[in-house]
Protein backbone atom coordinates (compact mmCIF):
# COMPACT_ATOMS: atom_id res chain seq x y z
CA UNK A 1 0.00 0.00 0.00
CA UNK A 2 1.42 3.37 -0.99
CA UNK A 3 2.03 6.03 1.61
CA UNK A 4 -0.43 8.90 1.49
CA UNK A 5 0.79 12.47 1.82
CA UNK A 6 0.09 14.30 5.06
CA UNK A 7 -1.41 17.75 5.09
CA UNK A 8 -2.02 20.26 7.86
CA UNK A 9 -5.54 20.87 9.04
CA UNK A 10 -6.27 24.37 10.29
CA UNK A 11 -9.31 24.89 12.45
CA UNK A 12 -10.20 28.33 13.78
CA UNK A 13 -12.40 28.35 16.87
CA UNK A 14 -13.76 31.82 17.67
CA UNK A 15 -15.46 32.83 20.89
CA UNK A 16 -18.04 35.20 19.42
CA UNK A 17 -21.42 35.40 17.74
CA UNK A 18 -23.32 32.19 17.08
CA UNK A 19 -23.51 30.73 13.56
CA UNK A 20 -25.99 28.27 12.08
CA UNK A 21 -23.64 25.31 12.45
CA UNK A 22 -21.78 24.88 15.74
CA UNK A 23 -18.02 24.21 15.82
CA UNK A 24 -18.69 20.75 17.25
CA UNK A 25 -21.06 19.94 14.38
CA UNK A 26 -18.57 21.21 11.80
CA UNK A 27 -15.77 19.25 13.46
CA UNK A 28 -17.86 16.05 13.62
CA UNK A 29 -18.98 16.49 10.01
CA UNK A 30 -15.39 16.91 8.90
CA UNK A 31 -14.35 13.65 10.56
CA UNK A 32 -17.41 11.88 9.15
CA UNK A 33 -16.57 13.18 5.66
CA UNK A 34 -13.22 11.41 5.93
CA UNK A 35 -15.07 8.12 6.50
CA UNK A 36 -14.88 7.84 10.31
CA UNK A 37 -17.29 7.95 13.23
CA UNK A 38 -16.31 10.90 15.45
CA UNK A 39 -15.86 10.21 19.15
CA UNK A 40 -18.64 11.82 21.18
CA UNK A 41 -17.03 11.67 24.63
CA UNK A 42 -13.59 11.38 26.25
CA UNK A 43 -12.26 7.82 26.44
CA UNK A 44 -8.89 7.36 28.11
CA UNK A 45 -6.81 4.40 26.84
CA UNK A 46 -9.01 4.07 23.75
CA UNK A 47 -7.37 3.03 20.49
CA UNK A 48 -7.25 0.36 17.80
CA UNK A 49 -7.93 -3.07 19.30
CA UNK A 50 -10.03 -1.67 22.17
CA UNK A 51 -13.23 -3.57 22.98
CA UNK A 52 -16.27 -1.25 23.09
CA UNK A 53 -19.95 -1.48 23.90
CA UNK A 54 -22.85 0.96 24.06
CA UNK A 55 -24.06 3.55 21.56
CA UNK A 56 -22.17 6.27 19.65
CA UNK A 57 -23.35 8.82 22.23
CA UNK A 58 -22.53 6.60 25.21
CA UNK A 59 -19.58 4.41 24.34
CA UNK A 60 -18.16 2.24 27.08
CA UNK A 61 -14.61 0.89 27.05
CA UNK A 62 -14.91 -2.81 27.84
CA UNK A 63 -11.19 -3.46 27.69
CA UNK A 64 -8.09 -1.63 26.35
CA UNK A 65 -6.30 -3.00 23.32
CA UNK A 66 -3.44 -4.54 25.31
CA UNK A 67 -5.81 -7.09 26.90
CA UNK A 68 -6.84 -8.92 23.72
CA UNK A 69 -4.57 -7.43 21.07
CA UNK A 70 -1.16 -6.57 22.56
CA UNK A 71 1.56 -5.11 20.38
CA UNK A 72 4.05 -7.56 21.94
CA UNK A 73 3.72 -10.92 23.66
CA UNK A 74 6.49 -12.43 25.77
CA UNK A 75 8.93 -9.95 24.29
CA UNK A 76 8.03 -10.68 20.68
CA UNK A 77 6.03 -8.38 18.34
CA UNK A 78 2.56 -9.57 17.37
CA UNK A 79 2.58 -7.43 14.18
CA UNK A 80 -1.10 -6.67 14.75
CA UNK A 81 -0.86 -2.93 14.13
CA UNK A 82 -0.14 -0.99 10.96
CA UNK A 83 -0.14 2.76 10.29
CA UNK A 84 -0.21 4.93 7.21
CA UNK A 85 -0.13 8.70 6.79
CA UNK A 86 -3.56 10.13 5.96
CA UNK A 87 -4.06 12.67 3.20
CA UNK A 88 -6.72 15.05 4.45
CA UNK A 89 -7.97 18.32 2.98
CA UNK A 90 -7.01 21.57 4.65
CA UNK A 91 -9.86 23.33 6.40
CA UNK A 92 -9.80 26.97 7.48
CA UNK A 93 -13.00 28.02 9.24
CA UNK A 94 -13.94 30.45 11.98
CA UNK A 95 -16.35 28.61 14.25
CA UNK A 96 -18.17 30.58 16.89
CA UNK A 97 -18.46 29.03 20.33
CA UNK A 98 -19.53 30.20 23.76
CA UNK A 99 -17.79 29.86 27.11
CA UNK A 100 -15.22 27.42 25.73
CA UNK A 101 -17.74 24.55 25.67
CA UNK A 102 -17.12 23.45 22.08
CA UNK A 103 -13.37 23.91 22.47
CA UNK A 104 -13.46 21.61 25.51
CA UNK A 105 -15.47 19.05 23.56
CA UNK A 106 -13.07 19.10 20.63
CA UNK A 107 -10.02 18.86 22.92
CA UNK A 108 -11.68 16.20 25.06
CA UNK A 109 -13.56 13.80 22.80
CA UNK A 110 -11.67 10.65 21.87
CA UNK A 111 -8.29 10.84 23.56
CA UNK A 112 -8.75 13.61 26.16
CA UNK A 113 -6.06 16.31 26.15
CA UNK A 114 -7.20 19.18 28.39
CA UNK A 115 -10.04 21.41 29.54
CA UNK A 116 -10.13 25.18 29.22
CA UNK A 117 -10.66 26.94 32.53
CA UNK A 118 -13.35 29.60 32.87
CA UNK A 119 -11.37 31.96 35.09
CA UNK A 120 -9.00 33.29 32.44
CA UNK A 121 -11.31 36.05 31.12
CA UNK A 122 -8.71 37.58 28.80
CA UNK A 123 -9.11 34.61 26.43
CA UNK A 124 -11.62 35.22 23.62
CA UNK A 125 -10.32 33.26 20.60
CA UNK A 126 -8.69 29.87 20.17
CA UNK A 127 -6.99 28.75 16.91
CA UNK A 128 -6.21 25.07 16.53
CA UNK A 129 -3.68 23.58 14.11
CA UNK A 130 -3.82 19.80 13.59
CA UNK A 131 -0.75 18.15 12.11
CA UNK A 132 0.26 14.63 11.16
CA UNK A 133 -3.01 12.78 10.56
CA UNK A 134 -2.44 9.01 10.66
CA UNK A 135 -4.62 5.96 10.05
CA UNK A 136 -3.93 3.10 12.46
CA UNK A 137 -5.49 -0.31 11.77
CA UNK A 138 -5.38 -3.98 12.68
CA UNK A 139 -3.57 -6.10 10.12
CA UNK A 140 -6.21 -8.70 9.28
CA UNK A 141 -3.72 -11.45 8.42
CA UNK A 142 -1.88 -10.99 11.72
CA UNK A 143 -5.29 -10.72 13.41
CA UNK A 144 -6.27 -14.14 12.00
CA UNK A 145 -3.04 -15.76 13.21
CA UNK A 146 -3.29 -14.18 16.66
CA UNK A 147 -6.93 -15.14 17.26
CA UNK A 148 -6.18 -18.77 16.39
CA UNK A 149 -2.94 -18.89 18.35
CA UNK A 150 -2.84 -20.76 21.69
CA UNK A 151 -2.04 -17.45 23.40
CA UNK A 152 -5.29 -15.67 22.57
CA UNK A 153 -7.24 -15.26 25.86
CA UNK A 154 -10.42 -17.32 26.13
CA UNK A 155 -12.31 -14.35 27.55
CA UNK A 156 -11.47 -12.39 24.39
CA UNK A 157 -12.62 -15.28 22.21
CA UNK A 158 -15.91 -15.42 24.12
CA UNK A 159 -16.39 -11.69 23.61
CA UNK A 160 -15.76 -11.88 19.87
CA UNK A 161 -17.99 -14.88 19.22
CA UNK A 162 -20.86 -13.24 21.13
CA UNK A 163 -20.95 -10.37 18.63
CA UNK A 164 -18.72 -8.05 20.65
CA UNK A 165 -17.35 -5.04 18.77
CA UNK A 166 -13.84 -3.62 18.70
CA UNK A 167 -11.99 -0.74 17.05
CA UNK A 168 -10.56 -2.16 13.85
CA UNK A 169 -9.32 1.18 12.45
CA UNK A 170 -8.92 4.73 13.77
CA UNK A 171 -8.01 8.21 12.61
CA UNK A 172 -5.26 9.65 14.79
CA UNK A 173 -3.93 13.19 15.07
CA UNK A 174 -0.25 13.19 15.99
CA UNK A 175 0.20 16.85 17.01
CA UNK A 176 -2.12 19.72 17.86
CA UNK A 177 -1.05 23.34 18.24
CA UNK A 178 -3.11 26.08 19.90
CA UNK A 179 -2.84 29.86 19.81
CA UNK A 180 -4.84 31.98 22.23
CA UNK A 181 -6.13 35.47 21.40
CA UNK A 182 -7.74 38.31 23.30
CA UNK A 183 -10.89 40.29 22.40
CA UNK A 184 -8.94 42.41 19.90
CA UNK A 185 -7.52 39.37 18.12
CA UNK A 186 -4.06 39.82 19.58
CA UNK A 187 -1.97 36.76 20.44
CA UNK A 188 -1.57 36.07 24.15
CA UNK A 189 2.06 35.52 25.12
CA UNK A 190 2.52 32.18 26.84
CA UNK A 191 4.66 30.81 29.61
CA UNK A 192 4.15 27.94 32.02
CA UNK A 193 2.24 30.12 34.49
CA UNK A 194 -0.15 31.47 31.83
CA UNK A 195 -0.76 27.97 30.46
CA UNK A 196 -1.67 26.76 33.95
CA UNK A 197 -4.19 29.61 34.20
CA UNK A 198 -5.79 28.73 30.84
CA UNK A 199 -6.01 24.92 30.77
CA UNK A 200 -6.11 21.80 32.93
CA UNK A 201 -4.13 19.02 31.25
CA UNK A 202 -5.10 15.38 31.42
CA UNK A 203 -2.59 13.02 33.01
CA UNK A 204 0.49 12.18 30.90
CA UNK A 205 -0.27 14.71 28.15
CA UNK A 206 3.02 15.92 26.63
CA UNK A 207 3.17 19.58 25.66
CA UNK A 208 5.55 22.46 24.99
CA UNK A 209 5.46 26.19 24.29
CA UNK A 210 6.94 27.25 20.96
CA UNK A 211 7.68 30.77 19.65
CA UNK A 212 6.21 32.23 22.87
CA UNK A 213 2.65 32.10 21.47
CA UNK A 214 1.89 28.48 20.60
CA UNK A 215 0.96 25.58 22.83
CA UNK A 216 1.87 22.33 21.06
CA UNK A 217 0.41 19.03 22.24
CA UNK A 218 2.69 16.14 21.30
CA UNK A 219 0.45 13.37 22.65
CA UNK A 220 -1.37 11.57 19.79
CA UNK A 221 -5.16 11.93 19.84
CA UNK A 222 -7.70 9.49 18.39
CA UNK A 223 -10.52 11.51 16.79
CA UNK A 224 -12.50 8.95 14.72
CA UNK A 225 -12.93 5.20 14.42
CA UNK A 226 -14.40 2.14 12.68
CA UNK A 227 -15.97 -0.67 14.68
CA UNK A 228 -15.80 -4.31 13.60
CA UNK A 229 -17.34 -7.65 14.48
CA UNK A 230 -16.13 -11.13 13.55
CA UNK A 231 -17.89 -14.11 12.05
CA UNK A 232 -18.89 -16.19 15.14
CA UNK A 233 -18.16 -19.36 13.17
CA UNK A 234 -14.78 -18.04 12.06
CA UNK A 235 -13.64 -15.54 14.71
CA UNK A 236 -10.33 -14.87 13.01
CA UNK A 237 -12.17 -13.11 10.18
CA UNK A 238 -13.66 -9.61 10.29
CA UNK A 239 -17.23 -10.01 9.02
CA UNK A 240 -18.85 -6.61 9.70
CA UNK A 241 -17.56 -3.04 9.75
CA UNK A 242 -19.29 0.14 10.95
CA UNK A 243 -17.71 3.34 9.64
CA UNK A 244 -20.93 5.36 9.69
CA UNK A 245 -24.18 5.72 11.61
CA UNK A 246 -27.75 4.95 10.63
CA UNK A 247 -30.37 7.71 10.31
CA UNK A 248 -31.37 6.87 13.89
CA UNK A 249 -27.81 7.47 15.08
CA UNK A 250 -26.85 3.84 15.69
CA UNK A 251 -23.82 1.97 14.38
CA UNK A 252 -24.38 0.90 10.78
CA UNK A 253 -22.66 -2.50 10.59
CA UNK A 254 -22.24 -3.67 7.01
CA UNK A 255 -21.06 -7.09 5.85
CA UNK A 256 -17.48 -6.81 4.57
CA UNK A 257 -18.26 -8.52 1.25
CA UNK A 258 -20.97 -5.95 0.47
CA UNK A 259 -19.06 -2.88 1.64
CA UNK A 260 -19.13 -0.20 -1.06
CA UNK A 261 -18.19 3.01 0.81
CA UNK A 262 -14.39 2.97 0.83
CA UNK A 263 -13.81 6.41 2.40
CA UNK A 264 -11.10 5.99 5.00
CA UNK A 265 -11.23 2.20 4.67
CA UNK A 266 -7.87 0.44 4.83
CA UNK A 267 -7.52 -3.27 4.08
CA UNK A 268 -4.42 -5.35 4.65
CA UNK A 269 -5.35 -7.78 1.87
Amino acid sequence: MGTLGTKVILVGLAFGSMVACSPKTQYDNFIADQGYIPFQQPLADVGVGSLLSGSPEQLRLVSPSKTCFPSTFEGMPTNLYQTTAAEMPDIAKNMSISAGMDANIIAGNGTPLFKIKTGFTKLKTLDVHIEGATVEYLDELAFYDWVYSPYFPQACMNYLTKSGSFIRQALRVDRMSFQFKDSKGGLIALNTGIIEEIVDFEVDVKWEITNSYTLTIKTPKYVGYHLAKVDPQNPGTVAYIASDLTKKGQFDFIAVQTYTDTRGLVSSY
